[in-house]
């Protein structure tokens, strides 16, 4: 189920940084042309019982450039896979908020819908891969579509972000140490046992960062800054001389494993996390906090599924 629960990161993460709705618009404006009309509405056209009603292609255009962070001006490979083969290669964006390139996109609906139609009576949807693409297309569109449904009705009150700002955040923060770093990195390790030599009898470490290191850093005097343990951010020697120092102390020689690299690195403050006004960061805890939320509304709603399944899942077999 850990799999489940990545996939699931994902799209929430997706979700809320772009928008739930923008997303299902999206897959129904360029994905899912509209099949079908209600009663009395205008038909824009028709393919055999295919039927593509004004409202609904209206519909799919305001998705699709409320996806585009409210640009009307789409360019024409992102309507879809095929739409660069099919509209005109002349053609590198269309407006939508225009007449003529609402009949572009029209068009390319049209064209995609008789293909669609045509690879049917071929029996194309019958082969085994194809099939299961489309049941995958399906199984995407109905898991966005389900959590929409539910997203839509989480909510998050100011009391609840002051709450989590005061009972979270500002708890977290204040118990993680932060190090102010500085490093000199040279290519060799003759001119880092010099510099380390250098150090040792009371050189200025920023001085000599500055005339020797090859690091971006030297411009700084070696400094970069005030560091959290982040394991990606540097190599393993790196941190563990980094997080064992004293403050003022300055380490050995240690080279990066990936490159003719040396290292030498010196601690310079070390404090606790500073957390940022309520005011400054309300929106971002905020998300955070719906975030949370969703996490715990979508364990519950596979647990809920899970408990009512005949679920089989054979992960012994994978290597």
């Amino acid at each position: 189920m850990k799999r489940v629960n990545f996939v699931f990161f994902i799209i929430i993460t997706v979700l809320f940084f772009t928008g739930c709705e923008q997303l299902t618009n999206l897959k129904e404006g360029i994905k899912s042309p509209s099949s079908g009309s209600k009663s009395g509405q205008k038909i824009l056209a028709k393919i055999n019982k295919w039927v593509l009603a004004l409202p609904d292609f209206q519909n799919q255009i305001d998705g699709i450039i409320k996806a585009n962070d409210g640009d009307s001006k789409i360019a024409v490979e992102r309507l879809g896979l095929l739409a660069r083969t099919i509209v005109p290669s002349y053609i590198d964006t269309i407006d939508l908020a225009t007449a003529e390139g609402k009949k572009v996109y029209l068009g390319l609906l049209v064209d995609l819908e008789m293909l669609a139609q045509e690879a049917e009576k071929r029996g194309l949807d019958k082969k085994p891969e194809i099939a299961r693409n489309i049941r995958r297309s399906t199984v995407e569109i109905l898991d966005f579509s389900l959590l929409n449904n539910i997203l839509k009705d989480i909510t998050v009150t100011p009391l609840d972000v002051e709450n989590f700002y005061n009972n979270e955040y500002k708890q977290t923060l204040e118990n993680i140490e932060q190090r102010r770093v500085r490093e000199i990195v040279v290519n060799s390790e003759a001119k880092a046992k010099e510099i380390l030599v250098e150090l040792l009898r009371g050189g200025n470490f920023a001085s000599i960062a500055t005339s020797q290191s090859i690091a971006e850093s030297a411009k700084k005097g070696g400094d970069l800054g005030y560091l959290i343990y982040q394991p990606n951010m540097k190599f393993t020697k790196f941190w563990e001389a980094v997080l064992t120092l004293d403050e003022k102390q300055t380490s050995g020689i240690f080279k990066d494993p990936d490159k003719q690299e040396y290292y030498i690195v010196m601690i310079e403050d070390i404090k606790k996390g500073e957390p940022e006004s309520l005011s400054k960061i309300y929106d971002q805890l905020e998300i955070i906090l719906k975030q949370q939320r969703s996490f715990e509304a979508i364990d519950k709603l596979l647990k809920d599924i899970e408990s009512d399944t005949d679920i089989k899942v054979n992960d012994n077999l994978l290597n």
